[in-house]
């Protein structure tokens, strides 16, 4: 049985203990996992994964499920909504796979939100900002695919994406982009303070300095 499934296993139990400090508590000894100050662990989080560290004021709400060979660090009051996927297959860590690069890791900043039913798949590299939230359902984060090298995808700070939205390998946004309900990102859209929609995703219009949409994660 590989090391990944006995994880699996292990975080099983793990997540249907009583209360978030069991939980924890049971992550750090057994399994390695860093926790900051005042964290809240939901139940059935499970965290089967290669490294594991949480800031200060991170809620994890129930049904999250961390799985496979990857390392997670997740900033300071990062909030995560209910059952989200962070996953990666054991192959990509398999020493035959090691010419494909794969960077397997996903990365939070400070203050970020992850809302409901979201999917990251972690053969890159998939970083958010600070500040940026993944609101709304349904949405995908795709790091690999059939001859894909440029996997990694970066969402810059202070955005905002919509529900079901997808992003490709390689893609990404910057600073303080707005990327609207359903849009299909294929590439990395360089330019800041903008609205991006469609499918392909491409900018809409700029946000001004009048702009009125705002965005403030006022909850934990």
């Amino acid at each position: 049985m590989s090391s990944y499934r006995i994880k699996r296993m292990m975080a099983l139990s793990i997540s249907l203990l009583p209360t978030s400090r069991l939980r924890m508590l049971f992550y750090s000894a057994l399994m390695g996992y860093r926790f900051g100050a005042r964290n809240r662990l939901g139940w059935q989080v499970q965290i089967a994964v290669e490294s594991f560290v949480a800031g200060d004021d991170v809620t994890i709400r129930r049904g999250n499920r961390f799985i496979g060979p990857i390392s997670v660090n997740l900033g300071d009051r990062t909030l995560l909504g209910i059952n989200n996927l962070i996953e990666c297959g054991e192959a990509a860590a398999h020493p035959k796979s090691a010419h494909m690069g794969y960077a397997r890791s996903f990365k939070t900043g400070i203050n970020s939100l992850i809302h409901e039913d979201h999917r990251f798949d972690v053969y890159g590299a998939i970083s958010i900002g600070d500040g940026t939230w993944v609101a709304g359902f349904a949405s995908q984060f795709l790091t690999h695919g059939a001859s894909t090298m440029n996997r990694d995808i970066s969402i810059g700070s202070q955005c905002y994406l919509g529900s079901a939205v997808r992003f490709s390998p390689g893609a990404g946004v910057a600073d303080r982009v707005v990327v609207g309900m359903g849009a299909v990102v294929t590439k990395h859209i360089e330019q800041p303070d903008v609205v991006v929609g469609g499918v392909p995703a491409k900018v809409i219009s700029e946000r001004t300095a009048d702009d009125k949409f705002v965005f403030e994660k006022n909850w934990t």
